[in-house]
């Protein structure tokens, strides 16, 4: 009778779970994060107040950015009702999907083994854990290349019908409608379906024609919307995209780098700790399932070299200054390739060493990042101060002094983003907010009606109130035992001219 070994016995016992464990694994981190900051943070990202702000309108764009993930927190809120804590639910939605996508896609490229170790080094770079709790394009971005790189995989095999394509296209205009950014991962999908000689045939390239006219008849309504609206998304866009002299691209450049290695470090960490720990305990290298080496390099490059090389070209050649939030997708693959160069250690107990020296890792990050909830030290040098900021405090304190004003509820909000959205989410209400008192930014705001109903108004620094404005208020954030305010909010009240609100 012949015998299996332990170490088939486990491999068998791991395909009659309903996830792979190293995918499992990454699934409750990535999640956990976000639900983490959820129930630890007394506030929330600017970014989700911004959200917050348009949800308030199904628009075909808003001023800064496309539509897609702000439709996404609008149909949240109208389908399930006002939650101010549906960016955590939605960003963790976004992390999962792009942990499992991210895993299908190694697994096909590297085999079942190495996926599992990508998918574990995927879970620990900032993006997907300390940020894992942000709701914002990148999120989506994210979510909808990785989603798309699988889908080229599978629609450019030989049997596969054009359904697969028809996909592709869908997914390559969600993804342009979350952040331009995207048509950079897109072209490297193109080019690595190019090199990998996945578009030999004929039905291929018919296919992956149909997939560029279906994303662009997505995206179509949008190019529009961005002509009728003064190219306002292109014109921010331009405005964080400073010219750089000869050497502040190579300065720009190197920051841009550390700042992105600071973000891996957890990574190289845990890579350093297992191969370590294969010194002191070694084992055995097991054969790789890998793709062919064509297909395997051409994609490598299209997912992580080609949208690198980009960067570096925009920085040193264009001299455009980088902004680091665009260094998350452009290395939200780098895992895979990390994961390839520790192909010659991994192991039948690889994997189970990697869980536990990324669960330390997890638990050890996860402590500091409530350390910054508690200490005010590690909120010095911040700007704004985002997640951290008592948010239900200012908003009880606007709210105490709307009372005291009038009868009516609190229908509007005039301010920045951050500062009003903070009140509009916490006052219970989600009352408008007219952003920045810009009516261009806000279109879906009443004017008459605001002015008869009365607003709060929010401001930076004094000198941003319009003359006639009544008398400011400052609140002072002093975190922890500060004695000390590292960030002022000042506002006051406009009563509502409808006499019959008026105490």
């Amino acid at each position: 009778m012949a015998l299996s070994s332990p170490a088939s016995d486990r491999s068998r016992a791991a395909s009659h779970l309903p996830l792979p464990p190293a995918l499992l694994f990454a699934l409750v981190f990535g999640i956990g994060w976000a639900m983490f900051g959820a129930l630890l943070n007394p506030g929330q990202a600017g970014d989700h107040f911004e959200q917050f702000t348009w949800s308030h309108s199904f628009e075909g764009g808003y001023h800064k950015h496309p539509p897609l993930p702000t439709w996404m927190l609008a149909a949240a809120i109208r389908v399930f009702g006002f939650w101010p804590l549906w960016p955590y639910v939605l960003a963790a939605l976004c992390v999962a999907g792009t942990a499992v996508f991210t895993f299908l896609v190694a697994r096909r490229l590297l085999g079942e083994r190495l996926a599992g170790v990508a998918i574990v080094l995927w879970g620990l770079h900032f993006a997907f854990s300390w940020k894992g709790q942000l709701f914002n394009h990148n999120t989506v971005m994210m979510l909808c290349l990785a989603a798309a790189a699988w889908v080229a995989l599978r629609a450019a095999e030989p049997r596969s019908g054009w359904f697969g394509w028809i996909a592709l296209g869908m997914l390559a205009g969600l993804a342009l409608l979350s952040k331009y950014q995207s048509a950079v991962g897109l072209a490297g999908l193109i080019l690595a379906l190019g090199l990998s000689g996945m578009l030999a045939t004929v039905r291929a390239r018919i296919g992956l024609a149909l997939a560029v006219v279906i994303s662009l008849a997505l995206f179509a309504p949008h190019v529009a919307w961005v002509f009728h609206h003064q190219f306002s998304t292109l014109r921010y866009a331009s405005t964080t995209a400073l010219q750089l002299d000869a050497a502040g691209r190579v300065h720009k450049l190197l920051s841009f780098t550390a700042v992105h290695l600071r973000m891996l470090l957890p990574v190289l960490v845990a890579m350093l700790g297992l191969l370590g720990w294969q010194r002191v305990a070694p084992v055995a290298a097991e054969p790789v399932d890998a793709a062919p080496q064509r297909v395997r390099r051409a994609w490598m490059f299209g997912l992580l070299g080609f949208p690198l090389a980009v960067l570096v070209v925009m920085c040193l050649v264009f001299g455009v200054r980088l902004q680091d939030h665009w260094g998350f997708q452009s290395v939200q693959f780098i895992s895979l390739w990390l994961a390839w160069l520790l192909r010659g250690r991994i192991g039948a107990t690889t994997l189970r060493r990697l869980c536990v020296l990324a669960l330390a890792i997890h638990l050890a990050l996860m402590a500091a990042y409530a350390r910054s909830v508690v200490d005010p030290s590690s909120l010095a040098g911040r700007g704004r101060p985002d997640q951290f900021y008592p948010a239900q405090h200012l908003a009880d304190t606007v709210l105490a002094a709307w009372r005291q004003t009038t009868t009516c509820p609190l229908r509007f909000v005039v301010g920045p983003t951050y500062e009003g959205g903070m009140v509009s989410v916490y006052s219970g209400s989600n009352p408008a907010v007219l952003e920045s008192g810009d009516p261009l930014k806000s279109p879906w705001v009443d004017l008459d009606a605001m002015r008869a109903a009365g607003s709060v108004q929010l401001f930076h620094s004094a000198d941003e109130a319009p003359a006639g404005t009544p008398p400011l208020r400052t609140l002072a954030f002093m975190p922890g035992t500060s004695t000390t305010s590292s960030y002022d909010i000042l506002w006051t009240i406009v009563p509502p001219r409808d006499p019959a609100c008026v105490k």
